[in-house]
């Protein structure tokens, strides 16, 4: 979408996805987001086409993943990651698939329909891109790219091609991975941190492309974004945190008093909603109250989720927040194993609509995301900023107190569609 400088003012969220495929005995790829292929087993059977109808019910089915690979990484510690990319990486991974495997990877995203998986892709990057109006006074910068390179002399299937140039907008780039493999991991390594603002210089390590590297195929979220009501800096004070572990680590925290803004409580949770500026995008923040952070996670799932939405009312609030700089980098091998996407990583895998020069199977899925809050607003590869409602007269009810000062979770989400691009667990803003 925009072209986007790098800044280092405010928040600062990272995260890119990498697919690399390659012959049978090359080492494994690392980096933010990385889906590395292997030579693999037989090929099943196709099967039907995947998607959803629309970005509402893509989105729902989003979250629905989200909140469930949510519980499956880091424990109880720090977390944060994009829903939205790796369901764009396993998407466009997806759109080569056949057979059990496509149906393997429509469950682990939550697909009930037999429509095309590039229509819901469609959807829910068009509705992301309508978050963040451009032209708009103060609007956030948001840029989402893709992009596909593949070893000379290897024929891709033509929907394949389709789909990754059309949807993702993701053409092949002829690479010698065989002759100069090096060369090749410099070049990935040097688009990546283009489109990321040079959050992440070094997405793809030494050894990690070697002459059996097949393809590689890339993924990158950059945003900048301000809140529609900036942090008064001066209010900034250290303050006490009390992790799960019951611990007390001082930390700063940032000030809103007597501020207008969405509110929802129960007798688990309390949750308080910050817009961005010029965009429907907004960050929501979930504290548990009487319950631990684990069985508020437990309990929460796209409905669940839904109805918490649903119930905010602009109420005046003081809030604490944390200034936060998290930082993530996990395989998510073992948690889309859990999940239920099992043939993709052995000998059954059947990835026959990329390519049928040679079987395919995936050999790592490696994620990593970085998270900066301040009193500006954010800076970000791999979400949107969103201006929610400002109150001119005082809103009704009496005032609230939300000190997130003990572990919470924080959703960035696009209030049109509901799509969520970030999740972080907050366990300890003190360990980054």
């Amino acid at each position: 979408m925009h072209e986007c400088p790098f800044e280092r003012e405010g928040r600062e969220v990272g995260l890119r996805a990498v697919i690399g495929v390659r012959a049978l005995g090359a080492l494994a790829l690392t980096g933010a987001l990385v889906l590395a292929g292997l030579i693999g087993g037989s090929a099943a059977s196709a099967g039907p086409p995947r998607a959803y109808t629309s970005a509402l019910s893509a989105a729902g089915a989003e979250s629905s993943f989200a909140l469930n690979l949510l519980r499956l990484l880091g424990g109880s510690g720090n977390v944060v990651f994009s829903p939205y990319s790796v369901d764009t990486a396993l998407t466009m991974a997806g759109a080569g698939a056949e057979g059990q495997t496509a149906a393997q990877i429509d469950h682990v995203l939550g697909a009930s329909s037999l429509a095309s998986a590039s229509a819901n892709a469609a959807a829910l990057r068009q509705a992301v891109g309508a978050a963040t109006p451009s032209g708009a006074a103060g609007a956030p910068t948001l840029e989402l790219a893709n992009a596909l390179w593949i070893q000379t002399g290897v024929a891709l299937q033509n929907p394949f091609v389709k789909t990754l140039t059309g949807t993702f907008a993701a053409p092949p780039q002829d690479t010698n991975f065989r002759g100069a493999p090096e060369t090749a991991r410099q070049a990935i390594n040097a688009w990546v941190s283009q489109h990321t603002a040079r959050l992440i210089e070094d997405l793809l390590p030494e050894g990690s492309v070697s002459p059996a590297t097949v393809f590689v195929l890339a993924n990158a979220i950059y945003l900048k974004a301000n809140w529609a009501t900036p942090f008064d800096a001066r209010l900034t004070h250290d303050a006490p945190f009390t992790t799960s572990s019951g611990q007390s680590v001082s930390v700063p925290f940032m000030s809103a008093p007597d501020t207008a803004l969405p509110y929802a409580a129960a007798s688990d949770y309390q949750a308080v909603d910050l817009p961005y500026r010029s965009s429907s995008l907004s960050l929501l923040a979930i504290l548990p109250r009487g319950t631990s952070l684990a069985a508020l996670q437990a309990s929460l799932n796209a409905a669940s989720l839904a109805s918490l939405v649903a119930a905010l009312r602009t109420r005046e609030v003081n809030l604490l927040m944390p200034k936060l700089h998290l930082h993530t980098q996990t395989s998510l091998n073992g948690p889309l194993e859990t999940l239920g996407m099992t043939d993709a990583f052995g000998p059954a895998a059947d990835f026959r609509g990329i390519t049928t020069q040679v079987p395919l199977q995936i050999s790592l899925v490696e994620h990593a995301a970085d998270l900066k809050v301040d009193e500006q607003g954010t800076v970000a590869a791999a979400a949107t900023g969103i201006v929610g409602p400002t109150a001119i007269a005082r809103p009704p009810g009496p005032q609230v107190s939300v000190d997130l000062d003990h572990p919470y979770l924080l959703l960035l989400r696009d209030d049109g569609s509901g799509a969520i691009l970030f999740v972080a667990r907050v366990a300890d803003p003190s360990a980054g």
